[in-house]
């Protein structure tokens, strides 16, 4: 029942499930003892960066992501809302003493080399061999189009319309 009333909630004011996500993240942050943390979200995904006991770790979701395992989520927005929950969850398993965050959440841990570099960074070199000169007689062809000469302005009457003499 708390779930349905939330999406009732959210629907009658879908403005601001911006600022009570928002919100309810920066509360989870502080409950994990994070201060360093980033984040956003777009058409169709969000992220969340942040720094524990001085390691990188970063969260993703997507519609994408989520389509794939039979969840529909309209936006980034839904994404956003989707990984705070998660980490609102890690929150109450930490609480309880079950196990520490960084045993959660090692695997979300970022190599510093994907901090550094940039997403693609590969080179091509393409090597061209010339095959001489080729006699393409289908490319050679100079055809001119025969065109109509464009009207004069005072081929034009009040409405637009172009005055040509009939042709009998």
């Amino acid at each position: 029942m708390n779930g349905m009333f939330k999406n009732i909630l959210l629907k009658m004011l879908p403005r601001k499930e911006q600022l009570i996500y928002e919100r309810k993240l920066t509360g989870v942050m502080k409950r994990l003892k994070i201060d360093d943390y980033d984040f956003n979200w777009d058409r169709s995904s969000c992220f969340i960066e942040f720094n524990y006991q001085e390691i990188s770790y970063r969260l993703e979701h997507s519609t994408d992501k989520a389509k794939k395992r039979g969840i529909f989520l309209r936006d980034g927005m839904d994404c956003l809302m989707e990984l705070t929950e998660s980490l609102e969850d890690l929150c109450r398993i930490t609480e309880r003493g079950t196990n520490k965050l960084e045993t959660w959440i090692s695997g979300m841990e970022q190599s510093s080399s994907a901090q550094d570099s940039p997403e693609f960074e590969e080179e091509f070199h393409i090597r061209y061999k010339s095959l001489g000169r080729q006699n393409h007689p289908e490319y050679n062809v100079e055809e001119t189009i025969p065109l109509a000469p464009e009207p004069s302005l005072g081929e034009f009457d009040e409405n637009g319309l172009i005055q040509r003499p009939r042709r009998r």
